[in-house]
């Protein structure tokens, strides 16, 4: 048995794309007239990309802008009245990106089956990834589908114009301390030690500095493999300690923390959650069953938490913001303007005002992101070639008076 792409039209003269397990393309072609379909593409599909997504390090996966691009799509043609069968069919036979149209293909037969859109989208890790699994499964359990990929498009295209900003903020600051690296490798391993060679064979004594460097080059050219090893195993251990829930609730802790980029982080994740919470209570959805998927969005677990806690304080009788009133996660300036909404009867209303204003506030942030690192790399960088600096010539320098005298 083999698997075949096919691309048919319905007696209405919809089109409709999907796979099939078929003998030959002759069984396919008798499949699809079975079902009263009239064959427009039929094409058998590789191995490699007939099943589920391969798993590995080295999968194809969907690049950001071409999910950006789809996302955009879909939310037109689910607008325009077209199903969502129908819809994922078109795109398939539309989109240029290969992981897409398989992934596509195979989320359309799903859905066909009777899984849910987000089931189907779960089992595609490498088109989808995991947030954009759970925001549209927040529009569709809320019956928002539409206006959660317009904010799911819209939230793709600011994490890649954020991630293209910190790139480009970052580079100078990576690349300087790259090559200052670089060159204090070479000063240790290859020339402070003829250095201090030369000055043993004067009797001449090396300030502290020189000696300092000297025996970091004898203990990394001694044992260079061992700490290599080691730092590997830190690294495997780190990431398998953040796979369990403690190490994962205390790497979103410092995540939201950390200076400078902490904040672009937390605010990230507020903007995100406001934008879903509104427009889940704009369509109706209790608040309670609302913050239950608008918590699967945050991708934070500290945060889930407030939130979680901030549920119980409205099942409690507190309402929104009398939990969050002793938050340390939530930011003063959301608990209060949550509180208007919240007394007002517009707290959709408000949740839209809290996600743009820190739209606009994390671009603000990520554009003045070099002038933020600039004095942390001036410090490093001044203190690291002072430091070699003196390692260097301070030996000249005793040197030169001991000739003196």
């Amino acid at each position: 048995m083999a698997t075949y792409e096919f691309r048919a039209r319905e007696r209405s003269g919809a089109f409709r794309a999907g796979v099939l397990e078929a003998g030959d393309e002759a069984e396919v072609l008798r499949l699809l007239e079975e079902q009263a379909l009239l064959p427009v593409r039929v094409a058998r599909v590789q191995a490699a990309a007939a099943g589920a997504p391969r798993a590995g390090l080295f999968r194809r996966r969907a690049r950001p802008k071409d999910l950006i691009t789809y996302t955009r799509q879909l939310e037109t043609l689910l607008e325009s009245g077209i199903s969502l069968t129908q819809s994922l069919g078109i795109l398939a036979d539309q989109t240029s990106s290969e992981p897409l149209r398989q992934a596509t293909l195979r989320v359309q037969q799903a859905v066909e089956q009777g899984n849910s859109f987000a089931e189907a989208l779960a089992r595609e890790p490498a088109a989808f990834p995991q947030l954009y699994v759970d925001m549209l499964r927040a529009g569709e359990e809320g019956g928002v589908l539409v206006d959660m990929l317009e904010r799911t498009a819209t939230l793709l295209e600011q994490d890649a114009e954020t991630a293209e900003r910190i790139r480009s903020a970052t580079f100078y600051p990576n690349l300087v301390l790259v090559e200052l690296m670089l060159a204090f490798a070479v000063l240790v391993r290859f020339v402070l030690p003829r250095y201090a060679a030369f000055f043993r064979t004067l009797g001449a004594d090396l300030p502290l500095p020189t000696r300092m460097m000297i025996r970091l080059s004898d203990f990394t050219g001694r044992y260079g493999a061992a700490l290599v090893a080691a730092a590997l195993l830190v690294a495997v251990g780190a990431v398998l300690y953040v796979r369990t829930p403690a190490g994962r609730a205390r790497y979103h802790g410092v995540q939201i923390h950390l200076p400078i980029f902490g904040e672009i982080v937390l605010k990230s994740i507020m903007s995100r959650f406001a934008r879903v919470l509104a427009a889940l209570l704009r369509s109706g959805t209790p608040i309670t069953a609302a913050l239950d998927i608008a918590r699967r969005t945050v991708h934070n677990v500290v945060v889930e938490r407030e939130i979680a806690a901030m549920k119980e304080g409205i099942l409690g009788g507190r309402g929104v913001t009398g939990t969050l009133r002793h938050s340390r996660v939530f930011p003063p300036l959301i608990v209060k303007m949550l509180a208007v909404g919240e007394e007002t009867g517009s707290l959709d209303k408000m949740l839209n005002k809290v996600s743009t204003y820190y739209d606009r506030d994390v671009a603000y942030l990520v554009k003045n992101l070099a002038t933020a690192i600039e004095p942390v790399l001036l410090v490093v960088m001044g203190l690291s070639v002072l430091f070699i600096a003196l390692a260097v010539f301070l030996p000249m320098w005793s040197l030169m008076g001991a000739f003196r005298h």
